[in-house]
């Protein structure tokens, strides 16, 4: 299942729409995952035939007030997903304890980065053209079967960085 992850959009519908017509024409994404900042940013892709999940980020109101959870767990062939928006304010151990991959967003920073089986994904932003110094980025994971590829891309579709990785019983190892 290949799916789209973005975050920090920020209003930036412009760039959120241009990401998404790519990664499911080009890439055949069957979900978008949206990490937050700003929630509401995904209402316009409705109509794009693709699942949708999100969490909100740490500005919006109905987070700060509990009304929308601040993660989110999907099961995606057997590895379970961990959504959240800010790595810092809203993981627990056992919230990494039971999960295989951690999407967050927040920094602004793109993130692979694998540590004792369990891989760390953040997409980057996509709130304009440079942010905390960095210039907008997004992601694509590819899980299958036997292995997982999480992909980083720039807002020209040039792959910046990508991490293979092989399913182990025991968690997710690199690729040799």
């Amino acid at each position: 299942m290949k799916i789209g992850i973005v975050s920090d959009t920020h209003r930036n519908i412009e760039y959120l729409e241009k990401v998404a017509d790519w990664a499911i024409k080009k890439q055949k994404i069957a979900a978008l995952y949206h990490l937050g900042d700003d929630y509401d940013d995904v209402a316009g892709l409705a109509d794009r035939y693709i699942e949708i999940v999100q969490v909100p980020g740490i500005y919006d109101e109905r987070y700060k007030n509990g009304t929308l959870q601040a993660k989110t767990f999907e099961l995606v062939l057997g590895l379970t997903l961990m959504l959240v928006h800010s790595f810092d304010k809203d993981v627990t151990e056992k919230d990494i304890s039971k999960s295989d991959i951690i999407l967050s967003g927040h920094t602004h920073h793109w993130q692979l980065e694998l540590e004792d089986g369990r891989f760390y994904m953040n997409p980057g932003h996509l709130k304009g053209p440079l942010d905390k110094n960095m210039p907008p980025t997004f992601g694509i994971l590819n899980i299958l079967d036997r292995e997982v590829t999480a992909s980083i891309y720039d807002l020209n579709f040039t792959l910046v960085e990508s991490v293979e990785l092989v399913r182990a019983e025991n968690g997710l190892y690199k690729a040799s």
